[in-house]
């Protein structure tokens, strides 16, 4: 665990954790004690390589976290809600990697994918089993959200799809790259500044809502969209190939993904999601053009345009908005590491 030491006396403060100061046979482990929302489980066989980076911010009632782990199975029980107190809403965005979790006591289960941005309430319960995923998560507390709800938010478990999901996504994109040049004064503003974003977010979700989908059209669209997300730089996409690969009826397909304009419009905006996210890291040295041409666009002009028409900028905005990790300083010990959360008991 590490504390940057800021260059001004009222910088934010940072948090840095990165397991590679400790000896591999203990990297998960050491990671896992600083855990203390969730039960954490590997998912990968416990001799394999296991490696956490993670970087907070303290921002009054909030707290940033840009977090890069392996995979794992994390759970919070409503019992463990009850004896721990912990009463935040986490606002979760996937920069790459995927995550199928479980609410409502398995009653309802999601597939989480790279881009995508998602609202979980930690009075409620939670399941959940991930690949090795680089994440931003924002928990706020509940006080600076009960402008919302006072009780159990309706919105747990929402994935925030369409130009508000994206609104968000890129809003906490350019916060932690941000943050760092922000001083203590900032904190209340930031905060409320996020909420205000986040409630008009859900509030247009809310009443634009699509209406409930039958069992059977539900399960065939998740299988679509996990067979999408398999298969995105891959060019057998089309709405005849997605039926026949997964034995479905054109009907079928239909009117699983009415909701988003269409299977092909549902794919293009999944692979804009995934290209933008990558933009927004290293991308390992890949062009704008080299990462386009791998989801599909064989034209420059079209590509630029239909993610300027999806994120309201363009690829190269995104591909300035790197962010980046601030420098480790002197090793401390874990129990630094829980310092952060208990900020907004």
């Amino acid at each position: 665990m590490k504390e940057v030491d800021c260059s001004m006396a009222a910088a934010i403060p940072v948090l840095h954790f990165d397991t590679s100061d400790f000896p591999e046979s203990q990297r998960f482990e050491v990671w896992r004690a600083g855990i203390t929302t969730h039960q954490v489980t590997r998912s990968d066989p416990p001799n394999a390589p296991f490696d956490a980076l993670v970087d907070a911010w303290t921002l009054g009632e909030m707290v940033m976290t840009h977090s890069r782990f392996g995979a794992a199975r994390m759970v919070r029980t409503a019992e463990m809600a009850q004896q721990d107190g912990r009463d935040w809403i986490l606002v979760l965005l996937l920069k790459s990697g995927t995550m199928d979790f479980a609410i409502d006591g398995g009653k309802k289960q999601q597939t989480m994918r790279q881009g995508e941005v998602a609202v979980f309430d930690t009075i409620c319960d939670f399941a959940s089993d991930g690949s090795a995923m680089d994440s931003i998560t924002c928990a706020i507390s509940r006080r600076a959200f009960a402008q919302i709800t006072s009780g159990p938010s309706p919105h747990h478990g929402l994935i925030l799809e369409g130009a508000w999901g994206r609104l968000v996504a890129d809003y906490l994109l350019s916060l932690v790259r941000q943050l760092p040049d922000m001083d203590l004064d900032d904190m209340s503003n930031l905060t409320d500044a996020f909420v205000g974003l986040l409630m008009a977010g859900l509030r247009a979700t809310q009443s634009a809502g699509d209406a409930p989908l039958g069992k059977t059209i539900a399960t065939a669209r998740q299988r679509v969209e996990s067979y999408i997300d398999q298969n995105l730089t891959s060019g057998e996409l089309t709405s005849e190939q997605i039926c026949d690969k997964l034995g479905l009826s054109p009907s079928s397909l239909y009117r699983a993904f009415a909701h988003a304009g269409g299977i092909t419009a549902y794919v293009r905006k999944r692979r804009l999601e995934v290209i933008h996210a990558l933009l927004s890291t290293t991308a390992e040295g890949l062009s704008i053009g080299e990462i386009a041409r791998q989801y599909g666009f064989v034209s420059a002009a079209h590509f630029s345009r239909a993610f300027r028409k999806q994120f309201g900028f363009s690829p190269r905005v995104a591909r300035r908005a790197t962010i980046l990790v601030p420098p480790a300083a002197d090793a401390d010990e874990v129990a630094i590491f829980r310092h952060w959360e208990e900020q907004l008991r």
